[in-house]
């Protein structure tokens, strides 16, 4: 048989294996091990089993506004000392919606693994789609995000043609035992108070950062005003301390006591007389008056 009636006959069994829905063994990419709870694109959220280490603290009630804020504690140093924000606010917001209903259906012995995807500015100012993989589960620390692609770049499928197929794409998620990327200039680093950083890919967030208001948001808002006046009124009360005492009043001055020698009190009779004399005291006041004089002899 001709060479070229084999490759045409290989490539239409080709094609009928792909129409029948199966995959020749080299390319044919294995379905993801777990519960897929939902997926749209490269978007996915999943229940898997843990990876390792002690039974996870699930299933687990957090709330919406503690993941977000938690999230917001996190940031990314790209290598060159700069921090970014670890993940866009509209990734936080997915996440934490997403996360919310996932941690609540997780067992003790499953993990929650999920893509994520958010604008990401490039080099040149133009901004494009990056897909980040977070693998989360909740211990005696608080919530675990351990980090497995980091802005991985989204496969194109909005073109006419050659749109890739999905089961042939696969994005790795976080480890617990090592980091996927240990070459990675990338590092997670803490933005707040609450937030410890286990390894450059893996970090611990607990009550006290997702008790802190995202910024951004009216109770962030707030709570900086809120400090802004404590610290005012902190610094007013410095400077009352830094004043220098006013000088203590002066004595009031001491009238020096009455004359009582004999000269002093003839004189004092004398003018007890005078007054008489002039009608300015009565009969019974003169005696009075004379009467106290003589006694203080």
């Amino acid at each position: 048989m001709p060479q070229g009636r084999y490759s045409s006959i290989y490539a239409l069994a080709l094609g009928l294996a792909v129409f029948m829905g199966t995959q020749p063994a080299a390319v044919q990419a294995a379905e993801p091990a777990g519960l897929t709870l939902w997926q749209a694109r490269w978007q996915y959220v999943r229940l898997v089993p843990r990876d390792g280490g002690s039974p996870n603290l699930h299933p687990a009630e957090l709330g919406r506004a503690e993941i977000r804020s938690g999230l917001a504690q996190l940031r990314l140093d790209m290598g060159d000392g700069e921090a970014v924000d670890f993940l866009t606010p509209e990734e936080r917001g997915f996440c934490a919606d997403q996360l919310v209903k996932a941690l609540a259906k997780a067992g003790p012995d499953q993990d929650v693994v999920m893509a994520t995807i958010g604008m990401r500015k490039t080099f040149i100012g133009l901004a494009e789609q990056k897909l980040t993989t977070i693998r989360a589960f909740v211990n005696q620390d608080g919530l675990n995000l351990v980090v497995g692609e980091l802005q991985a770049d989204v496969p194109n499928d909005t073109s006419t043609y050659n749109k890739p197929d999905p089961r042939l794409v696969s994005f790795s998620d976080g480890r617990r035992a090592a980091s996927l990327k240990a070459d990675a200039k990338w590092k997670l680093v803490a933005n707040g108070a609450g937030v410890a950083v286990k390894r450059s890919d893996w970090a611990t967030v607990n009550a006290t950062a997702m008790a802190t208001p995202e910024p951004g948001t009216p109770e962030a808002e707030k709570q900086v005003k809120q400090q802004v006046q404590e610290l005012q009124q902190q610094v007013q009360q410095l400077r009352q301390d830094q004043r220098p005492a006013a000088p203590p009043a002066l004595a009031a001055p001491v009238s020096p006591p009455a004359a009582s020698g004999p000269a002093a009190l003839e004189g004092r009779l004398r003018a007890l007389d005078d007054l008489k004399a002039k009608g300015l005291v009565t009969p019974k006041e003169y005696a009075a008056k004379r009467k106290q004089i003589l006694d203080s002899l």
